[in-house]
């Protein structure tokens, strides 16, 4: 999910120009592109009619148990059919009896295929979706998109607009994608990690997808997101700020879902890292902060401090539609670089009780199934994800409430 972070230098006011003036130009490429395509394909599932209410946000309010949210990644069928299955003895191994109706499952439509199983273009993406919406009528779907402009390829930018069982687009906000997507947006200047340059890119895209969403007869019930790379200085309440902006056409001021790709502070932090991350990212979400320069008695020079006047309740985004991403994997190894690679379920499981205790409720799981079952055999996740109706034979039908 993340890259690496580097820092570039140059003309930030400039750079931000070029790119607010790149993605209208972009916009306008990608509507073009698919006034062709089908707005409502003929095979998809409607969702149930006893379906409970969707939480407003990601995640649910109220207690931890309530609260607990899981975002699933799907980059495969492989994928679909274990988590479509409700069979859990050792020869199917299925995860279904671990879902429950406010969980959402997360296309990851930047998959580029591996071995048996192709890249996950615009077709591949409905079929899964379709397959996921056939087991789970009530379990909402996302298609967690690149920044391509090249509809034939995975990792394109307005992959499942089109699906009515899709209820989001969120856009992986990374350096890989920005500098790889710019293959397909030439004026694209590179990816600048410094907020003052980025965040006028940030809403640049937002407007992009947003604007192309509403120009979209199905995609214009959708909401618009991102997932952006995790980044020392980078402001996410601002962020959240500007996506519930973009997301008002839908009728409440506070609808636009970010998922910040928190995984490397439950790599190298630990459960303590993960909670000092999180309640950083929850102060984003509740405070202005004003840097001012100030008198210092005894002192001919003035000093710079930062202080924090509380969000007005208008702009005031909601933790509930803030996600945080752990990402783990059943065979870790220690000096990998990557958190997918060196996290175990055992110190992915610790991390979520102090997200959970900082308010938020969603979290984006970047694991392969071997991993998950691990993860809710863990003593801070049993709790929260016993499985419900996990049966010896074969089962099929939908999942209960909590």
């Amino acid at each position: 999910m993340a890259g690496v972070i580097t820092n570039h230098r140059g003309s930030a006011s400039g750079r931000a120009r070029r790119a607010i003036s790149l993605v209208a130009a972009a916009v306008v490429f990608a509507l073009l592109l698919m006034a062709g395509r089908d707005a409502t394909p003929a095979t998809a599932a409607k969702a149930s009619q006893t379906c409970p209410a969707a939480p407003s946000g990601l995640a649910p309010d109220g207690p931890a148990a309530t609260r607990f949210t899981m975002l699933i990644r799907i980059n495969t069928q492989g994928n679909v059919n274990t988590w479509t299955q409700f069979n859990t003895d050792p020869t199917h191994e299925g995860l279904a009896p671990f879902v429950r109706p406010q969980d959402i499952f997360v296309l990851n439509t930047r998959f580029t295929g591996s071995g048996q199983f192709p890249a996950m273009t615009d077709p591949v993406a409905a079929g899964l979706a379709s397959s996921l919406r056939a087991t789970f009528p009530c379990n909402r779907i996302i298609a967690l998109n690149g920044m391509s402009f090249d509809p034939t390829q995975a990792g394109y930018a307005f992959t499942e607009i089109n699906d009515p069982n899709v209820f989001a687009l969120m856009t992986d906000f990374e350096q890989a994608d920005w500098n790889s997507g710019r293959a397909t947006d030439p004026a694209r200047p590179p990816w600048v990690s410094k907020f003052a340059t980025a965040f006028p890119r940030v809403k640049g895209w937002d407007l992009g997808l947003a604007s192309t969403a509403a120009a979209n007869p199905v995609g214009a019930g959708k909401r618009t997101g991102l997932v952006p790379q995790d980044v020392g200085d980078w402001n996410y309440g601002q962020v959240a700020q500007d996506l519930n902006k973009k997301n008002s056409r839908l009728g409440f001021r506070k609808l636009g879902p970010l998922s910040v790709q928190t995984q490397d502070a439950c790599a190298e932090g630990g459960a303590a890292g993960f909670g000092a991350r999180a309640k950083q990212l929850r102060l984003q979400y509740s405070f202005k902060f004003i840097t001012k320069k100030i008198k210092v008695p005894g002192k001919k020079k003035k000093r710079k401090k930062t202080i924090r006047l509380p969000l007005k309740k208008k702009a005031k985004p909601l933790m509930s539609n803030l996600g945080m991403e752990i990402s783990f994997t059943d065979s870790p190894q220690a000096s990998a670089r990557q958190a997918i690679l060196s996290t175990s379920p055992a110190q992915a499981a610790s991390c979520v009780p102090p997200g959970l205790k900082q308010g938020v409720g969603a979290f984006f799981l970047f694991a392969a199934e071997d991993a998950m079952r691990l993860f809710f055999q863990q003593p801070q996740i049993a709790p929260l994800r016993p499985p419900i109706g996990a049966a010896s034979s074969g089962g099929t039908g939908g999942v209960g409430s909590p």
